[in-house]
């Protein structure tokens, strides 16, 4: 029996970056990584994938071209996701994406901090009645 319920290539999402990052975001940030990890484009010291807003939606279905905009845009903002035009012709406003890892590393860093202030407060409330 298939692990799958459809035999299709499943996206996947990583419950911990969802919650950090968005449940969008954290999608689109690993199907991102995922083609990465196949490139062969090294530019600039860094290795990118490009692909049209629509050539994105084909991949990701279930969402609309508008939503994966608006996810890239979030992405961008956050400093999570880098974008330029290597295009050979400027005309061509196909967007190259790479992952800003040291980013990514910052806001799991600052979770795991966040959660042990959260601990430590929670053991010296609980402390106080001894």
């Amino acid at each position: 029996m298939s692990r799958l319920l459809i035999m299709e290539s499943p996206v996947m999402i990583i419950p911990s970056l969802a919650v950090k990052i968005g449940l969008n975001e954290a999608v689109v940030l690993q199907q991102i990584h995922y083609w990465l990890g196949i490139s062969k484009h090294h530019i600039e010291g860094r290795i990118w994938v490009y692909n049209t807003y629509e050539e994105w939606q084909k991949q990701l279905p279930f969402w609309s071209v508008s939503t994966i905009k608006r996810t890239i845009l979030s992405l961008e903002t956050k400093g999570l996701l880098l974008s330029a035009n290597f295009n050979a012709m400027k005309m061509d406003k196909t967007k190259w994406y790479s992952i800003d890892y040291e980013k990514l590393q910052e806001y799991e860093d600052s979770t795991m901090e966040l959660e042990a202030g959260k601990k430590k407060l929670s053991e010296e409330y609980f402390d106080l009645d001894d």
